[in-house]
C-alpha cells in the first residue's frame, strides 16, 4: 500500500518507531562513539535526548503537522544532550521551519523540509566535519530530493532514500582516520540511520521487531582518550533575537566541538571546555540561561575504554571529597545547583572555591542551592549502566534536600542495572568517608551484597559536626530559625550542629564566647571520638585552610596519617556556613585500636 502524504499523526507515530529503535541500541552505539571524543556516551545522550521528546509529545494528538514538527523541536532543544544531540535538535527545528504553513506534507514538501533541515544542521556548527552525522543528514537529504523528481508514494521515497543514508553511514571512516583505526563507524550517524531504519520498519509492517545488536568488547575499540578539553558543557538560553553566529565566535577562545541550536528565541549550547563558568558567562549575556550542564569526559573516557572494576560509586557535590582521593578510587559527582538570583552556577564545576567566596561576599542575593533533576541522575545511570555491572548512588539526607529522591526517581527507571540509592544522613567530609567506605569495598573486589552490607554499616558508623563562625548563613538559608539565632547571640552561645538518624538537622551541643570558637569546637568534638576504637578522622573546612591542616597534622599522631583525611567544604554546605565553617565527621573502621 503507497502513501500519498505525512500528517501530524503519522510523523508522531514514526518517529516514535524511530527513537525506540535507538533506545534499543544505545549500548552498542556507545561501545563505538570514538569521535569527536571517546568517551562511550553517545548513545545515552541520543537515547535521552529522543526520549525527552517522546514524553513531551505523547500526549500531543496534532493532525496538522506544523503543529506536531514544532513540538518535536521544541521539546528537542529541551532535551538534547552531546554533540549528536545537539546536532539532531537542531536537524528538528530545520524540518519544523522547512515544514512552514502547510499541514500535511507530500513526497516533495518531505524532501524540500528535509534539505532545508541539512542546511540548518551544517548552521550550527563552526567547523562541520565530514564523516559524521552531517553526512548522512546530507546525503539523505539529497537522496529524498533526487528521487522525489519520479517518485509520489512516500514508502518507496524513503526506502530509496534509506539505502542512500546506509552506504553514507558505512562511508564515515574514509573520512575520518579515527574511526578507520578504531574499526567502527560513526556513532552519532549510526543513530541516525537507527532512526530512519525504525521509520522504514514502521511504515513497512506497522511493527518493530527486536533489534539484533552486535556485541563491540571494549578491547576491539581502539580508542584513544582525547584529553583537550574535559568538560562536556551545556545549557539553553531564552531571550529575542539571539545571535547564534555572535556567540559561537565569542565561545571559540573557550573550547571546540561547538553547536549551537536552536531559533531567534530558543538556543541549545554544546561546547567542550576546561572553563563551564566562562562559558555560562557568555551565554548569560543573551538571554535568560537554564538547563546548565556539564560531563567530565575525561572521567567517562576512562569508564568506557579503561579497565575498572565492576560497581560505580556515586555521590552528590553536597560530599566533601579531596580530588585525589575521588580519582583515585573513581567515584562520580553529580552535582547540584547553585543560583545567586538568576545567575545559575553548577557546584564544583562552573564555579571555583574563590569565586565563591567573592560572589557570597558581593551579591546582596543570599545563593540558593537546588538538587539535581532526576533526568540528571537518570542520564549519569543509563551511561555507567553501559560500563559497570551495578552502582551504589550516596546522598544528602533525604529530609533536608530533594537530592536523594531524585536518585531514587531515576533509578527506578534504569532496569537490568542494580542501584543501591544510599540516603547518608549525613552531609560534607561525613558523607565523603561513607563513599570512601564504599569504594573501598569495590577495591577490594567485594561482590554486591558485600558492598551494599558495607554502606549499610558505614552510614552507622559515621558521625558529623558542624562548627560555625556565625549563624548568618545558616538562618539565611532557612536552616535554622532567627529565633534561635537571637537567642544564640543573647547567651554568646555557639551551636554545634549534627544530623539525627533521620537525617534532620538539629544542635547537639554550645560553645560559649565569641573568641577561639574554632579551638572550643575542636575540644567539643574530640570528646566525641571513641576511645579504644579504629577511627577514621575527616575535617572540612570554609576558609580554614591552615587551621585544619594543622588540626589533622596533630590527629595523624594519634591515629595515623591514612586516617586522617582534610578537605575544602564545597559551595553546596559553605552556602549554610558561611566563612569559617568547620565540619569534623568520626567512622568507625574496627572495634579495637592497637
Amino acid at each position: 500500500m503507497s502513501i500519498n502524504y505525512i500528517d501530524g499523526i503519522r510523523l508522531h507515530r514514526s518517529f516514535t518507531a524511530g527513537l525506540k529503535r535507538v533506545v534499543s541500541r544505545q549500548e552498542y552505539l556507545n561501545k563505538i562513539n570514538v569521535f569527536p571524543v571517546p568517551d562511550g556516551d553517545t548513545g545515552t545522550n541520543m537515547a535521552y535526548t529522543l526520549t525527552t521528546i517522546e514524553g513531551a509529545i505523547q500526549n500531543k494528538a496534532y493532525s496538522d503537522i506544523r503543529k506536531m514538527s514544532m513540538a518535536i523541536a521544541d521539546s528537542a532543544l529541551d532535551g538534547a544532550r552531546g554533540n549528536s544531540g545537539a546536532i539532531l535538535a537542531q536537524f528538528l527545528v530545520g524540518f519544523a521551519d522547512g515544514v512552514k504553513d502547510k499541514t500535511i506534507l507530500f513526497a516533495s514538501d518531505l524532501a524540500a523540509a528535509a534539505i532545508h533541515a541539512k542546511n540548518y544542521s551544517y548552521d550550527a556548527l563552526v567547523k562541520p566535519r565530514e564523516g559524521t552525522i552531517l553526512s548522512v543528514i546530507r546525503e539523505w537529504s539529497e537522496a529524498l530530493v533526487n528521487y522525489s523528481k519520479e517518485v509520489n508514494d512516500i514508502k518507496l521515497l524513503l526506502s530509496k532514500s534509506l539505502s542512500i543514508a546506509q552506504r553514507s553511514l558505512n562511508d564515515t571512516p574514509k573520512h575520518l582516520d579515527v574511526l578507520a583505526k578504531a574499526g567502527v563507524l560513526d556513532a552519532g550517524a549510526q543513530g541516525f540511520v537507527d532512526i530512519l531504519e525504525g521509520i522504514q520498519e514502521y511504515i513497512d509492517s506497522g511493527l518493530i521487531s527486536d533489534t539484533d545488536l552486535k556485541v563491540i568488547d571494549d578491547d576491539e575499540v581502539d580508542a584513544t582518550l582525547n584529553e583537550k578539553f574535559r568538560y562536556c558543557t551545556e545549557c539553553i538560553i531564552n531571550g529575542e533575537e539571539i545571535p547564534r553566529r555572535l556567540i559561537q565566535e565569542k565561545l571559540m577562545d573557550y573550547g571546540d566541538s561547538i553547536v549551537l541550536a536552536g531559533t531567534k528565541s530558543k538556543v541549545k549550547v554544546h561546547i567542550h571546555s576546561d572553563e563551564p563558568g566562562k562559558v555560562f558567562k557568555i551565554c548569560n549575556e543573551f538571554g535568560s540561561v537554564k538547563g546548565e550542564k556539564t560531563d567530565d569526559m575525561i572521567k567517562q573516557q576512562s569508564d568506557a575504554h579503561k579497565k575498572h572494576l565492576s560497581t560505580a560509586i556515586i555521590i552528590d557535590s553536597g560530599g566533601d571529597l579531596p580530588d585525589q582521593i575521588q580519582e583515585d578510587y573513581n567515584i562520580h559527582m553529580i552535582p547540584v545547583r547553585l543560583n545567586f538570583g538568576d545567575t545559575h552556577y553548577v557546584d564544583k564545576v562552573s564555579l571555583s572555591s574563590n569565586e565563591f567566596w567573592n560572589e557570597l561576599e558581593k551579591n546582596p542575593v543570599h545563593p540558593q542551592t537546588s538538587q539535581p533533576s532526576p533526568g540528571d541522575f537518570r542520564r549519569q545511570y543509563k551511561f555507567l549502566s553501559s560500563h559497570y555491572e551495578s552502582a551504589v548512588s550516596i546522598h544528602i539526607p533525604s529530609n533536608s534536600s530533594g537530592t536523594f529522591q531524585s536518585a531514587l526517581t531515576a533509578s527506578k527507571a534504569i532496569k537490568k542495572f542494580p542501584i543501591k540509592v544510599v540516603d547518608s544522613y549525613s552531609a560534607s567530609i561525613g558523607l565523603g568517608l561513607i563513599a570512601l567506605s564504599a569504594a573501598e569495598a569495590v577495591k577490594a573486589e567485594k561482590n554486591i551484597d558485600e558492598i551494599f552490607s558495607t554502606v549499610d554499616e558505614a552510614v552507622k558508623n559515621t558521625s558529623v559536626f558542624l562548627g560555625l563562625e556565625t549563624l548568618d548563613n545558616v538562618v539565611k538559608g532557612g536552616r535554622i530559625s532567627k529565633n534561635v539565632k537571637k537567642i544564640a547571640n543573647l547567651f554568646r552561645l555557639n551551636p554545634i550542629l549534627s544530623f539525627s538518624s533521620k537525617g534532620m538537622l538539629k544542635a547537639v551541643g554550645a560553645t560559649i564566647g565569641n573568641k577561639n570558637k574554632a579551638n572550643k569546637f575542636r575540644k567539643f568534638v574530640e570528646k566525641k571520638i571513641p576511645e579504644n576504637t579504629s577511627v577514621r578522622i575527616g575535617i572540612a573546612h570554609a576558609k580554614m585552610g591552615d587551621y585544619a591542616k594543622k588540626w589533622a597534622s596533630d590527629l595523624k599522631k594519634v591515629y595515623g596519617s591514612d586516617n586522617v583525611i582534610v578537605s575544602e567544604m564545597g559551595p553546596a554546605l559553605a552556602v549554610h556556613s558561611g566563612p569559617g565553617g568547620l565540619v569534623f565527621s568520626i567512622q568507625k573502621i574496627g572495634d579495637q585500636r592497637s
